[in-house]
């Protein structure tokens, strides 16, 4: 089992930035998959925390708050406990965004409302100057007007 980026900074308690500069001056060897992305073997993770005097990785994060239980996890639930995590702390990041568009969204179909409601009383007022239906007299259609304008 290889820790990714992310997972191999929560278990060492270091941020993912310090791991991916360790990787690039090549302080912790790591392999490249296809999709770009890296993973790194536990024991050079170790060997790396060990050249650099720090506490090994499963008392980094007991004390770190990341998880009191992940000292007690072999390497496979350590794994996907620190990836649930991060697909948790992911989601939420994705659901403030999407209320933020909800809310946008409410303001603007308020917008189009009271545009609408404007527009709604604008049309319901008769036009000063022009004659209401009732007034115009004439209800006969066009027929019949160019016909007694031909007959007269």
């Amino acid at each position: 089992m290889s820790y990714t980026l992310a997972t191999a900074a929560e278990v060492a308690g270091k941020t993912k930035p310090t791991i991916w500069r360790a990787v690039k001056s090549g302080k912790i060897s790591a392999t490249r998959l296809d999709d770009g992305s890296f993973r790194i073997e536990p024991c050079e993770l170790d060997r790396y925390l060990a050249a650099t005097r720090e506490t090994p990785p499963a008392e980094t994060a007991m004390r770190s708050g990341t998880g009191s239980g992940y000292a007690d996890m072999d390497a496979k639930a350590l794994q996907e406990a620190i990836t649930l995590r991060l697909t948790v702390g992911h989601l939420e990041t994705l659901l403030a965004t999407e209320r933020e568009r909800a809310a946008e969204l409410r303001q603007e179909r308020e917008h189009w409302r009271e545009q609408a409601q404007r527009l709604a009383i604008t049309h319901e007022r008769p036009v000063a100057g022009a004659p209401a239906r009732e007034e115009q007299g004439d209800r006969n259609g066009f027929l019949a007007r160019l016909l007694g304008a031909v007959r007269g």
